[in-house]
């Protein structure tokens, strides 16, 4: 059966990355180091705004997360809490660019390219990820992989341990804010039909060795 990831998120400062770091190393079971980049797929790259595609419940991405690649489908509405279904698929790293075509075949060409390191641990029973998007900054993920019927009781369990940790977790239009923020920066809005597999994976080299 397929779960539901029920998700909260907010953005975090250096010190309050650091602070969390040390807190977690401490009082927290530490699961992995994930060094991730992901092609997050698109309708339209040319739009300013995530608002503009907020009723699309399709979150595609191709992602490699310490040189595995997978494909990931979120499904459902999203936002700072979201509780979405979640299908993820490991892919032989040799059909890495085979899956970029066929993708392309079905009309998935126009992406937002993110790369970042998350370090996740569990704390009383729920999944913190700290992450951390280089030349940008910081922000937290929390949680809890739940059967339909558990999914507003995780939802409690959530806020409660985020507001015990002093975490402010985004309203709906501070996520959008924030996906703006992360979408516009320079180079990251690709059209796929014009740019070869092998030049993302030189430029992005790190993401796809094996750790």
């Amino acid at each position: 059966m397929v779960k539901i990831e029920v998700e909260h998120r907010g953005r975090l400062t250096a010190e309050k990355f650091n602070d969390l770091t040390k807190l977690f190393s401490k009082k927290a079971k530490f699961i992995s180091v994930k060094k991730r980049f992901s092609i997050v797929y698109s309708n339209n790259i040319e739009k300013k705004s995530v608002r503009e595609d907020k009723d699309n419940p399709i979150d595609l991405k191709l992602r490699v997360t310490n040189g595995q690649p997978e494909i990931a489908l979120k499904y459902g509405k999203w936002s700072g809490k979201d509780a979405r279904r979640e299908f993820g698929f490991h892919i032989a790293p040799e059909q890495y660019e085979d899956f970029i075509e066929f993708l392309k075949i079905l009309g998935y060409d126009q992406a937002v390219l993110m790369a970042n390191t998350k370090y996740d641990y569990r704390y009383h029973d729920v999944e913190f990820s700290l992450v951390e998007v280089p030349d940008w900054g910081y922000y937290f993920e929390a949680e809890m992989l739940v059967e339909e019927n558990q999914k507003k009781a995780a939802e409690k369990k959530i806020d409660a341990e985020v507001e015990a940790l002093g975490l402010k977790v985004f309203s709906e239009e501070e996520f959008y804010d924030l996906l703006d923020e992360l979408n516009n920066r320079p180079g990251v809005k690709i059209d796929l039909s014009k740019v070869e597999t092998s030049d993302l994976k030189k430029k992005y080299g790190e993401y796809f060795r094996k750790e």
